[in-house]
């Protein structure tokens, strides 16, 4: 999974064209899909909290 469109793969990897081969062969086969949103995970806590033992949930 990534939270980088396809079309920012290339400054992520830092060239376009070994972005642009890599996206071609996860995807051959593949159904993508696009999530929007708030994120689940994230629900509840504070942006930047590290959890401790104290503060599980």
């Amino acid at each position: 999974t990534s939270n980088k469109p396809f079309g920012r793969w290339g400054e992520v990897f830092g060239d376009e064209t070994v972005a642009a081969a890599m996206i071609d062969r996860l995807v051959h086969h593949a159904e993508a899909y696009s999530l929007k949103g708030e994120s689940y995970r994230m629900r509840g806590r504070e942006l930047g909290r590290v959890p401790t033992a104290a503060n599980n949930d």
